[in-house]
């Protein structure tokens, strides 16, 4: 029984305790939101809108409190790839292997695309 627990708390705990919500905040430069967990689904459009899905959905008024408007749909961050097409090909594959590696992202999002938080950071874990 001890090792069942002792596996729990050394592969399972620490997972879920750095996943979880976007939260926003405010900076000297400007506000934003951040998020540090597992890359639920990708989707692309050929409106050239990308989405990464949030493991955890964002709290509907986070966006708002730091002053970033504009954002009606909380689960998932999007990347233009008309706008800025080499950084959109960047960061598809690097959310595409943090996904197929099950690593967690980081992904610091300003402004807004098509109600989504607009992404524009990718870090892997």
């Amino acid at each position: 029984m001890k090792r069942i627990v002792l596996f729990l708390g050394v592969f399972l705990v620490p997972g879920l305790i750095q996943a979880g919500e976007p939260t926003c905040h405010t900076s000297t430069a400007a506000p934003y939101c951040y998020y540090l967990g597992k890359v639920k689904q990708l989707y692309i459009n050929d409106s050239g809108v990308m989405l990464l899905y949030f493991d955890t959905p964002m709290a509907s008024g986070a966006p708002a409190s730091v002053g970033i408007g504009g954002v009606s749909k909380f689960v998932a961050g999007a990347v233009s790839y008309k706008d800025k097409p080499e950084f959109a090909s960047y960061f598809y594959s690097t959310a595409l292997a943090a996904q197929t590696t099950d690593n967690d992202v980081k992904i610091q999002m300003r402004g807004t695309v098509g109600g989504y938080l607009k992404i524009d950071r990718i870090w892997v874990d």
